[in-house]
């Protein structure tokens, strides 16, 4: 098609125009689209000359060379727009025509990622990778397979960059992080043309996206990488989970307020990532270190129903960690108190651990530790040494 690729930026300049003003779903990642917008979608769709693979391989285009119509508006990120588009046209393309393309729609997902993309325009690469993998999750090809995950390892790490962008380095000798002390702005995800164009004027960095960014991983990645790595290939999805749980602890071991939504995001990715036991070598330790540290129970009441099934998954799917845990407890138990010893501290630590336990079985199912009642029952001399301290304590094994 000749001037495909100024036809498709025009389309991408409609769908700015045409997007809703206000929407009932806020701070939503990928926005959804306008009844206006998705005539744009069926028009393109209507045009004979422009099959599927000629749609893709012409947005690949605008996005590596944007036409110039782009700088003709104020507040238009054409890229975004027309990744916009593009997502909405996936949704909505049969199954038969996508795979048809795929070769096509991997060089557009393999060219996205070193574009240095606005975030808005990363969530939505990721955002169309995802639906490609939701209707054909198989491809016949093993080659094929194995750039699918290529491509995915790279759209993921890209996404990962932008969710770790709210945290600092301590110090420059070792590797650790802490979330930035400057507050995290929570951007409406119905202006991300507005504010790309508004954080580019005001040198904001790319952290106003990373709750965004935290947010969509946690709704796609679990079932992504599941679906895109088969069962004997699940190790190599290890070390990227390994990454992934280095950006996303510090944000857990955050309790202040203004670290809120990313902690509630971080939760829900690590839930969602528990639930598949290939995945546990990579959130174990981290998870169970998370369980034990004093502030765990300063949390949003929201993040409680995650929590229970993250414990869950971290007891249940082996023999071990519950076992840990019930030592941890023993041994506090038989401890005599030491004359150089804190005794507040002491019980103090102790009621923790017998917290830590009721909230393990308040996790499990009805009866799931019942063979371990004898040791349960072993820990409840330590009631009257903590009951002055903590009145409601007896009764928190009873949950």
């Amino acid at each position: 098609m000749n001037h495909g690729a100024h036809f498709m930026a025009a389309i991408a300049y409609v769908w700015n125009e045409r997007k809703q003003v206000m929407t009932a779903v806020r701070n939503k990642v990928i926005p959804l689209a306008s009844e206006e917008q998705l005539l744009l979608v069926e028009l393109v769709r209507s045009v004979s000359a422009m099959r599927t693979e000629t749609v893709i391989q012409t947005v690949r285009e605008v996005l590596k060379q944007p036409p110039a119509i782009a700088k003709d508006k104020k507040h238009l990120s054409l890229e975004v727009c027309m990744l916009q588009f593009f997502y909405a046209y996936v949704q909505r393309i049969p199954v038969s025509s996508l795979v048809d393309s795929w070769p096509s729609l991997l060089a557009l997902l393999k060219d996205s990622v070193p574009l240095g993309l606005p975030a808005p325009g990363q969530f939505l690469i990721l955002g169309v990778l995802n639906e490609f993998i939701l209707k054909n999750p198989n491809l016949e090809s093993k080659k094929d397979q194995r750039e699918l995950q290529d491509v995915t390892h790279k759209v993921v790490e890209a996404i990962v960059t932008i969710a770790g962008s709210s945290l600092e380095q301590t110090t420059w000798l070792r590797r650790n992080l802490e979330v930035k002390a400057s507050p995290q702005i929570i951007v409406d995800g119905t202006n991300l043309e507005a504010d790309v164009e508004m954080m580019e004027a005001s040198n904001f960095t790319p952290s106003v996206y990373s709750v965004h960014a935290l947010t969509l991983l946690a709704e796609v990645l679990a079932h992504l990488l599941d679906m895109v790595f088969y069962s004997d290939e699940k190790e190599r999805v290890i070390p990227l989970l390994v990454n992934i749980m280095h950006y996303v602890v510090p944000y857990l071991r955050n309790h202040s307020t203004h670290n809120a939504p990313s902690y509630r995001a971080c939760i829900q990715l690590l839930s969602s990532l528990s639930g598949y036991q290939y995945t546990r070598r990579a959130w174990k330790k981290e998870a169970f270190d998370l369980f034990m540290d004093h502030t765990f129970f300063q949390m949003d009441s929201s993040c409680v129903s995650h929590w229970r099934a993250i414990i869950d998954h971290l007891m249940t799917h082996d023999k071990t960690t519950f076992r840990d845990l019930m030592t941890r407890v023993a041994v506090a138990q038989s401890s005599s108190l030491s004359l150089f010893t804190n005794r507040d501290a002491e019980l103090e630590q102790r009621a923790m651990l017998l917290k830590r336990l009721a909230f393990t079985i308040y996790s499990s199912e009805v009866d799931q530790y019942q063979k371990y009642l004898p040791d349960i029952q072993g820990s409840f001399p330590l009631f009257p040494l903590i009951s002055h301290l903590y009145p409601c304590y007896p009764f928190l094994i009873y949950l």
